[in-house]
């Protein structure tokens, strides 16, 4: 189970912030003593309360302790107060960078309802005409910060509808007709006056079928197609679609 978020403000209870000061002593301590041996960096600490007499210092060896004080000592003030922080430039920090959480806050929320209200507008849930001005400096202020977007999306549209244009159909080739680009470049045939064939589709005129039941042909067309009278071979295959003077 999570530990709860502490809240960082002063202990009222007196019993209560005595054993909080005891125990988080020992885990500074700890720390330290970690961060130096982990980090092999030189670290100490002095700590001074109400609840103990005298001071207590970190690392116990008071020779190790008085070398890195010296070390601090020996820093410019300037050097020495770059990174120090104490509670309230740790209050400041924060109240910083929760105002600027808010600032980025209002700002996107702000953006949100102009996007909303044009939303509303353009399909006709609100009317402009009883808008205020500040409404609509704030719709002509997001319009023209979308701007750029819309002529850049309007341009992408159209080269896309361009290149869609000029990708022409390959021409399709049905396979056993004599006159496929295949069969017309092997027999020495311009390739360039190729006109595509289309599947039989079954697919005939109402005509077609009458002038086959008409002459006592099978209504189906394709058969008996090369010698549709073979009864009478003097009668040809294209008298039965020729109309007679």
């Amino acid at each position: 189970m999570p530990r709860s978020k502490v809240k960082l403000a002063f202990i009222e209870n007196q019993k209560a912030r005595k054993s909080s000061f005891m125990k988080r002593k020992e885990c500074l301590k700890n720390k330290l003593k970690q961060l130096s041996t982990l980090c092999g960096i030189e670290a100490c600490a002095i700590i001074y309360s109400s609840y103990e007499p005298g001071l207590e210092v970190w690392p116990e060896d008071k020779t190790a302790f008085q070398n890195v004080l010296n070390a601090f000592l020996t820093k410019l003030p300037m050097e020495r107060n770059k990174f120090m922080s104490n509670q309230d430039s740790y209050i400041k920090e924060r109240m910083s960078k929760v105002d600027g959480q808010i600032k980025k806050q209002i700002v996107t929320t702000r953006d949100f309802v102009k996007a909303k209200l044009m939303s509303e507008c353009l399909s006709g849930k609100v009317s402009l005409a009883g808008l205020n001005s500040k409404d609509l400096n704030n719709l002509g202020s997001f319009a023209g910060h979308k701007l750029p977007e819309i002529e850049e999306r309007i341009k992408v549209l159209k080269s896309d509808a361009l290149a869609s244009q000029l990708q022409l159909p390959e021409p399709k080739e049905v396979v056993g007709c004599s006159n496929t680009a295949s069969h017309m470049a092997a027999a020495g045939t311009n390739v360039d006056c190729y006109v595509p064939v289309m599947e039989n589709t079954g697919w005939y005129p109402p005509d077609w079928t009458s002038d086959h039941v008409e002459h006592g042909l099978d209504p189906v067309p394709g058969v008996n197609m090369m010698n549709p009278f073979p009864d009478d071979p003097i009668f040809s295959w294209s008298d039965a679609y020729i109309p007679k003077k």
